[in-house]
């Protein structure tokens, strides 16, 4: 539906110069009913914002294996006060790109679109400012940044996990050489490698190292624990 409620298709029409902009009245209409899916970065930040490690965030605020945030049972977001939202300095991308949605056409070209809004949105749509200038308001550069890392990460693993003879709809969880299969678990193998304060406490446990302080430094090793087992496969 468009913003007044009629039923629309989604149109990805839209550049980075395209006229655009969006007036948040923070009604909380968006925050209802609402799969928002969370990755690694996203979570940490998250996490640190509540003050608890990604394993507790994943445990108390996230579901379907920790992809999700989990919504409370009248279906807002957890993180939906009287207020509006309690993390929103460190929210998801998802929740950063509202109203756009985001698709890469086949040679890498970033493609924008307005999505319909829920009739009782009470933002408001103008085009005194561009796309591009609305992502940069709200501050999505290290979101794309870090989601792009990961996702390279991510291509690489369902190949190199079905050599090693995993299957990625498997369980595992991480043993003192890393992340292995044990089908009690009721995390995913790739659940348990992407909880980012495990695995770089165990990684450096492993190596050695010192755990990492800064959000950008705990990210790269991250990453870099999970390139080291996935050639340890």
């Amino acid at each position: 539906m468009d913003q007044d409620g009629i039923p629309g298709a989604l149109f990805f029409n839209l550049n980075k110069d395209s006229p655009f902009s969006f007036k948040c009245q923070v009604c909380g209409a968006c925050c209802h009913n609402k799969a928002i899916q969370v990755a690694p970065y996203e979570a940490l930040r998250l996490a640190r914002r509540l003050g608890i490690s990604t394993t507790e965030f994943y445990r108390t605020s996230t579901e379907e294996g920790g992809t999700i945030l989990r919504n409370k049972p009248d279906g807002s977001c957890i993180f939906l006060t009287a207020g509006g939202c309690d993390v929103y300095p460190d929210r998801p991308l998802v929740c950063r790109l509202f109203p756009l949605g985001q698709i890469s056409d086949e040679e890498g070209r970033e493609k924008y679109a307005a999505m319909p809004l829920h009739p009782d949105c009470l933002g408001l749509f103008g085009e005194d400012e561009t796309v591009g200038s609305y992502l940069d308001a709200q501050e999505t550069g290290p979101y794309f940044h870090y989601d792009m890392l990961y996702t390279a990460v991510y291509k690489k693993m369902p190949a190199r996990l079905k050599t090693a003879g995993y299957e990625t709809s498997e369980t595992g969880t991480c043993s003192d050489s890393g992340p292995r299969d044990v089908r009690s678990s009721p995390q995913n193998i790739l659940s348990n490698w992407f909880d980012i304060d495990r695995t770089v406490a165990l990684f450096c446990r492993q190596h050695g190292r010192k755990e990492p302080k800064s959000l950008e430094e705990t990210v790269s090793l991250h990453l870099e624990a999970i390139e080291a087992w996935l050639q340890a496969f």
